[in-house]
Order: structure tokens, then C-alpha cells, then sequence
């Protein structure tokens, strides 16, 4: 049986996970397509060896479970990535992809064709210096989190520089290492403090507005934010990494739940490859498999349209799915 929590007026239903196994290596962050499609990039292992894992990003079918298309590779000429952090979709079929290392915004189609980049080293307005969490807004531009510059940058999708800001500090609307970044349906900008363990989030200006989340691994404390999502509601979903968990904050920023995992069925692929391994099914059949159930180190949370909550898990590299229902009402009994 799915898992149900209420918390108040909310309800949240454990719905399904997708891949497993090995589809994904280190998977970083998630954006939603059009007709179930899923974007997934992935950092891939950086192994001495010189085997660089999959260092690309993957267009993934969730109705079937499969890949559609894979698109990248690790290398430093055109399309291809080092630290690959963040996908994001333009809405007009086009695929946006920030590299850490190499300071630069790749450009794609959503078939895969790699079509330009963007982007120069360096602390200058318009320069990037770890680019990590990308998003669009509404208008079709593109803010940018630089890791390294510890700030905010708003592109046009060509890359001309539209705002800045922010600065290295533990004030209102400093950084340290910032990470994941998102714009929800009034234009406000969320931005993940990596370092500072918390979620602040400003206008579209950069004025700051409000911070979500303290330090340490209690209810409503932070421990590395990675990612946010905000669902039609106005609720807020914190990738909270370095705590194994998602937060959920009311807009006020009043915590309300926390969701661990509950990936107690494997996903359609991942069945598909252990019940064609016989050896595997009967040792699945030994094996403590209640740990596989939690999520290990959620490193990225998208909502879609319906209030269905998609989280990333960098070490299982899979998604688990929840939805949050409307109307919901607990059955009523008389004693």
C-alpha cells in the first residue's frame, strides 16, 4: 500500500519511483518535460582510471521507464562537460545545461543536438565562476547561481547579462558555495545557501525577502540545501542533502513535513533487471532490503502542474514520486 501522510490540510501520497540500477550515474538535477518525459544530468565518477562515467544528460520516458535519448560526454570541446550541475528547459525546445568547471552554459535541442554555448571564466558582471543551479523565469530568462562568485546572475537565454548579485558573507543576501536555484509562478527567486545551510529567497530584483530553514538535522533545519520547488500552492520543497530528506515549508516558512523515501517496490526498470537475473532474485530474497526503501542524499525536487513531487537521489541514482492531493478528507467512523 502507498504510503499516506496528512499533516494538517495536506495530504501527500507515495506514488512510484523510476529507474535504479545504474540508468543514471550521480545524477545532479531534474527538470520536467512535456508527455511524462523527465531531463536528468548527470555528473558521472570521476574514476583514476580514466573511465569518466556518464557525464551527459538523458531524456527519460516515465510511463515506459526507459531512456529516450542521451546527449554529451565528458571532455572540454564543444558539448561535452566536466561538472555538470543543472538542466534546465526553455520551454521552446530548448535544453540548457551548466557546467562547474568549465564556466559555461551549454545549449541544446530537445533531440539532443548540441547548438551553442555561452560564457567566460572569470568575477566580472557577466562572467561565471561555477555555475551551478540554472532556472528560467516566466519571460524566458535564465538565473544562474555561481558556486564560486557566491551570486545570483540573470541572463537572457544568449547570455547578455540582465541583473546581479549577491556576495561571499552569512548576512541577508550573501552566500557561501550556493547551489540550487528556482523561480516560482510570481517571479520570486529561491536560492539554496549550500554553505550556510538555508533557503533564502528574493524578488526578481534581488531585493531579499525571507529565509527558510537554520542550520542542523532537526525539523525545520537544513543540512546542505541542494534544490527547491515550490507547488501551485505556494508550499516550498527543500532537497535537504546532507539530512537524507526533503523539507516542506508553508510560504510563511513554517515547516510542515518531511518526506525520507519510501521506495518500497522497485521501479519498472529496475524489476525488468533483477527478474531477469535469477541469481539476484534470490538473493534480494536474503538481503535486508528495507534500507534501499530511504533516500541517499536527495539532491534535487521538481513539482509539476499537479502538485506530483519528483525527488532525485544522487547515490540510488533513481526518482521517487509523491503526489499531494486536493480535497482530501480523512474517513470519518463513530465510536
Amino acid at each position: 500500500m502507498p504510503l499516506t501522510q496528512t499533516v494538517g490540510k495536506r495530504t501527500y501520497n507515495y506514488s512510484h519511483c523510476l529507474a535504479y540500477f545504474n540508468a543514471w550515474a550521480a545524477p545532479v538535477d531534474i527538470a520536467l518535460g512535456d508527455e511524462d518525459t523527465l531531463y536528468v544530468v548527470s555528473r558521472g565518477f570521476d574514476i583514476p582510471i580514466g573511465v569518466f562515467g556518464f557525464k551527459e544528460w538523458v531524456k527519460w520516458d516515465m510511463k515506459e521507464d526507459r531512456n529516450i535519448l542521451s546527449a554529451g560526454a565528458y571532455g572540454r570541446q564543444d558539448g561535452q562537460f566536466v561538472w555538470p550541475a543543472s538542466i534546465a528547459l526553455d520551454g521552446k525546445g530548448g535544453v540548457f545545461v551548466s557546467d562547474e568547471h568549465l564556466d559555461r552554459i551549454a545549449v541544446y535541442s530537445t533531440d539532443g543536438a548540441f547548438q551553442r554555448q555561452w560564457g567566460t571564466t572569470g568575477a566580472a558582471e557577466g562572467q561565471l565562476a561555477g555555475p551551478a543551479g540554472i532556472r528560467f523565469d516566466a519571460d524566458g530568462n535564465l538565473y544562474v547561481v555561481e558556486s564560486r562568485n557566491n551570486r545570483v546572475q540573470k541572463f537572457t537565454k544568449d547570455g547578455d547579462l540582465l541583473a546581479s548579485w549577491g556576495e561571499g558573507g552569512a548576512g541577508e543576501g550573501q552566500f557561501s558555495i550556493p547551489y540550487g536555484v528556482h523561480v516560482d509562478a510570481q517571479g520570486d527567486v529561491f536560492v539554496a545557501d549550500w554553505g550556510n545551510d538555508r533557503v533564502q529567497k528574493f524578488s526578481p530584483d534581488g531585493r531579499f525577502i525571507a529565509q527558510f530553514g537554520v542550520p542542523g538535522e532537526g525539523s525545520g533545519q537544513l543540512r546542505r540545501p541542494t534544490s527547491i520547488a515550490t507547488d501551485r500552492d505556494g508550499d516550498v520543497y527543500i532537497a535537504d542533502w546532507g539530512n537524507n530528506r526533503v523539507q516542506v515549508f508553508d510560504a510563511g516558512g513554517e515547516v510542515i513535513t518531511s518526506f525520507y523515501g519510501d521506495a518500497r517496490e522497485l521501479s519498472k526498470a529496475a524489476a525488468g533487471q533483477v527478474n531477469a537475473n535469477p541469481d539476484l532474485v534470490k538473493a534480494r530474497r536474503r538481503a535486508d532490503i528495507t534500507q534501499e526503501w530511504t533516500f541517499r542524499r536527495a539532491t534535487a525536487v521538481a513539482v509539476d502542474d499537479q502538485n506530483k513531487i519528483y525527488i532525485m537521489e544522487a547515490l540510488s541514482g533513481r526518482v521517487q514520486a509523491y503526489q499531494k492531493e486536493d480535497d482530501y478528507l480523512e474517513a470519518q467512523f463513530n465510536l
